[in-house]
C-alpha cells in the first residue's frame, strides 16, 4: 500500500511558481533589468523603437499589462512626465520604482551643473566626491569651466566653456518639438554607469522581494553585471583620454552624464535638456563655433537635415550621430553596455 507519494509525484503536483511581471520605460532600464533577470524571466519594454522618452505615455494595450503588473522600472516623471499619472493610478499589486529617484543615483542639475548624489532627501546635498564608487575623476571641474553668466531655465547642466552666454531658452519652443519642463536634474542619469551599477543591486533586491526562490540568481546576475561595467569603464577611459580637453558641438544635450564621466568638453549645444526646437540665438551661437574651427559635431538620428546643413556647410564640421536611448540596437540584456561602447566609439571617432 502507497501511503507516500514519490518525490516525482510531489514534485508534479507542486504548481510551477511564476516569473515576476516586470515593465520597464526604455531600452537602458528594460537592458539593465533583463541582466539581472536573465534565466528567470523577462521584461516588458514600454517604449517602442520608434518613439521618444519624453513623450513616452502608455497606449490602452500597456495599460492592462501594467495594471497586472508586480513591478515597474521607470527614470521617473523627470524624464517621462506622461507616465506619472498612470502609474499613480495602478493597482495595488504594482510597485513603481523611479530609478532616478533612489538614493545614491547620480543627478547634475541643469542650472549650476555641479552633480550631486540622490541621498533620498528633498535637498539632494551629498556630492558625488562623496561617494561615486571610488573613482576620482574630479568631474565637477569639468562641468563649472566657463559657466560665470549663463541663464539657462531649461539647459542642460556641463556646458564647458560657454563663457558669457546669456540663454534664456525662450527660443527653444518655438516648433517641432513638444516644450518638457524638466525641473532642475537632467533627467539622462541612465548615460552615467555609475548610475547603472547603483541600480543593479536595487533591481536584484526588488526583484528578490517578490520572488524569493530566485533570489540568489537575481544577486549573482547582477554582481556580474557590475563586474562586466567596470571592465567596460576602463576600457573607455582608455578610448577617450586622449580626447581629454578637446571641445566639440551638440544639437542636444543629452549626455551629460556620459561627457562628465569620461571628462568630455562640449562646447555649445543648440538645445538643452529638454530637447525643444532651438531658436535663432543658439544657430547663430553654434555655427560661430564652427566657424572658429571646432570640428565635431555630436546630433541624434532625428535631428533635421536642414539644421544640420545650416551647421556644417562651408565649414569643417562633421555630424556624428548618436542615440541615447540605443533604439538601433537590439533589446535585451547586452544593449546597455553595446549603447556606452557605441557612445565611446562615436565620440573617438568625431575628436579625431
Amino acid at each position: 500500500m502507497r501511503i507516500i507519494p514519490s518525490l516525482a509525484a510531489l514534485i508534479a503536483a507542486t504548481p510551477a511558481l511564476a516569473e515576476p511581471k516586470v515593465i520597464t520605460d526604455l531600452p537602458p532600464v528594460h537592458s539593465l533589468v533583463a541582466k539581472v533577470m536573465e534565466g528567470v524571466g523577462t521584461p516588458t519594454l514600454l517604449l517602442d523603437q520608434g518613439g521618444s522618452g519624453h513623450s513616452l505615455s502608455l497606449r490602452p494595450s500597456q495599460a492592462g499589462a501594467a495594471q497586472d503588473a508586480d513591478l515597474i522600472f521607470w527614470i521617473g516623471p523627470a524624464m517621462s512626465p506622461g507616465l506619472e499619472k498612470p502609474f499613480e493610478t495602478l493597482g495595488e499589486n504594482a510597485h513603481v520604482i523611479a530609478l532616478m529617484e533612489q538614493p545614491g543615483t547620480l543627478l547634475i542639475d541643469t542650472a549650476d551643473s555641479e552633480p550631486h548624489m540622490h541621498d533620498g532627501e528633498e535637498g539632494h546635498e551629498e556630492h558625488v566626491e562623496e561617494g561615486h564608487d571610488d573613482h576620482d575623476h574630479d568631474h565637477e571641474e569639468h562641468a563649472e569651466a566657463g559657466h560665470d553668466d549663463h541663464d539657462h531655465d531649461h539647459e542642460e547642466h556641463a556646458e564647458a566653456g560657454h563663457d558669457d552666454h546669456d540663454h534664456d531658452h525662450e527660443d527653444h519652443a518655438e516648433g517641432g518639438h513638444d516644450h518638457h519642463d524638466h525641473g532642475p536634474e537632467d533627467p539622462h542619469v541612465w548615460l552615467s554607469p555609475d548610475n547603472a551599477k547603483t541600480w543593479l543591486a536595487l533591481i536584484a533586491e526588488e526583484l528578490s522581494e517578490h520572488d524569493p526562490v530566485n533570489a540568489a540568481t537575481y544577486a549573482a546576475n547582477a554582481e556580474a553585471a557590475r563586474t562586466e561595467l567596470d571592465t567596460l569603464i576602463g576600457e573607455i577611459e582608455a578610448t577617450l583620454s586622449p580626447f581629454e580637453g578637446r571641445e566639440y558641438l551638440a544639437t542636444h544635450r543629452a549626455f551629460a552624464y556620459f561627457e562628465n564621466r569620461f571628462r568630455l568638453t562640449p562646447a555649445h549645444a543648440l538645445s538643452g535638456v529638454d530637447g525643444n526646437t532651438p531658436g535663432p540665438r543658439a544657430m547663430e551661437e553654434v555655427r560661430h563655433a564652427a566657424e572658429e574651427g571646432v570640428t565635431c559635431l555630436i546630433t541624434e538620428p532625428d535631428t533635421s537635415e536642414a539644421s544640420i546643413a545650416t551647421l556644417t556647410e562651408g565649414t569643417a564640421l562633421k555630424a556624428h550621430f548618436l542615440d541615447p536611448l540605443g533604439r538601433d540596437l537590439t533589446p535585451g540584456p547586452n544593449q546597455y553596455t553595446e549603447l556606452l561602447q557605441n557612445i565611446a566609439t562615436v565620440y573617438a571617432d568625431c575628436l579625431k
